[in-house]
């Protein structure tokens, strides 16, 4: 009996001893600094990792690298608004403020990202973070979002079949690109949280969205008129700027899009430089007496050393705001979401 019992004991101690010779020692590197864990599978989290020389750089690395995993969709939806501005008849936005948007949902992406782990390395004192994003919550909140921007979708382009007036039908059809532009983004990101990769296909084509609303945009005659200094040329620059944004420009159409320009006088400072300053302002309005849509205003600002020279400045600088800004602010004036610059 004693011989069994002291054969049991030490079994029991050798399986201990292995026990411990496989347990990580204290400072030992984490799997999850240079492989997967088990703790973490790719199945079910994505990842991101940092290191710096405090625990709080080491943090935000690690958020950052999981955000660069997202950070493709931005540059890559940036090229497709690129690419539509110039294969369309005018501009459509700005690929800019594109990119700021689709940053900015990006961050509220990642506000579910946590710091699952942190490690300090004693032979070096360097720091170590393990970012992480549940898939499964952020599928269950991206297929929400895509739902809800479907439902308003198909509300827009209900009311746009719907309506007998042309601004009307334009503005259900813009918001309508707006959402699934939107959309397009957010599904992205779920192609990449979604494991197998296929996300929520949309049921509409967005080019064909964009083609319809400008087919509707070129339906809307607008007559170019200017007030003010310089109102034959401003006159020209502004129907040139709404027939290459897709407009119909006609002599006697439904809409009148007047252009205000009003600056100071020409003044030669100190440091002979001439300085042009004022405003250019757009108002449309229906031809039939009814009120103005709208009333989209920029300010100017233009200098050179020569008179001739900051006058050119002048009208180039119209010339940019109108060729870059007419179709939104139509657009704008559509939603009723006009803005200054």
């Amino acid at each position: 009996m004693n011989m069994r019992y002291c054969r049991n004991v030490c079994i029991l101690l050798m399986g201990l001893l292995a026990a411990c010779s496989q347990s990580p020692k204290p400072g030992t590197q984490p799997p999850w600094i240079m492989g997967s864990d088990a703790k973490y599978p790719a199945s079910a989290y994505l990842l991101g990792r940092g290191q710096g020389d405090s625990l709080a750089v080491a943090r935000d690395r690690a958020r950052a690298d999981l955000a660069k995993i997202f950070s493709v969709d931005v540059s890559e939806q940036t090229k497709d608004v690129a690419s539509f501005t110039q294969e369309s008849t005018g501009p459509t936005k700005n690929t800019l403020d594109v990119s700021r948007n689709l940053s900015t949902r990006t961050n509220e992406m990642l506000r579910g990202v946590e710091i699952g782990e942190t490690w300090q390395d004693p032979a070096t004192q360097e720091y170590y973070a393990l970012a992480v994003l549940s898939r499964p919550k952020a599928d269950v909140a991206l297929r929400q979002q895509i739902s809800d921007l479907d439902a308003s979708t198909r509300a827009y382009l209900t009311q746009a079949q719907s309506s007998n007036d042309l601004f009307v039908k334009i503005a259900n059809a813009t918001q309508a690109v707006n959402a699934q532009s939107t959309r397009a983004g957010l599904q992205r990101e779920l192609q990449v949280v979604d494991i197998t990769g296929r996300g929520m296909p949309s049921e509409w084509n967005l080019g064909q969205l964009r083609t319809d609303r400008n087919a509707l945009l070129a339906r809307l005659k607008i007559s170019a008129a200017a007030t003010g200094q310089d109102a034959a040329a401003v006159q020209q620059v502004l129907a040139g700027a709404l027939a290459n944004a897709g407009f119909t420009v006609a002599g006697a159409g439904d809409y009148t899009m007047t252009a205000n320009l009003n600056y100071a006088n020409l003044a030669l400072r100190g440091d002979g430089w001439y300085w042009i300053t004022g405003a250019l302002q757009v108002t449309l309005a229906a031809n039939n007496g009814g009120q103005a849509h709208g009333v989209h205003r920029w300010d100017i600002k233009v200098s050179a050393t020569d008179p001739q020279l900051v006058h050119q400045r002048l009208m180039d600088q119209i010339a940019l705001y109108l060729n870059s800004d007419i179709q939104s602010t139509v657009l704008s004036f559509a939603e009723g979401t006009a803005s200054n610059k």
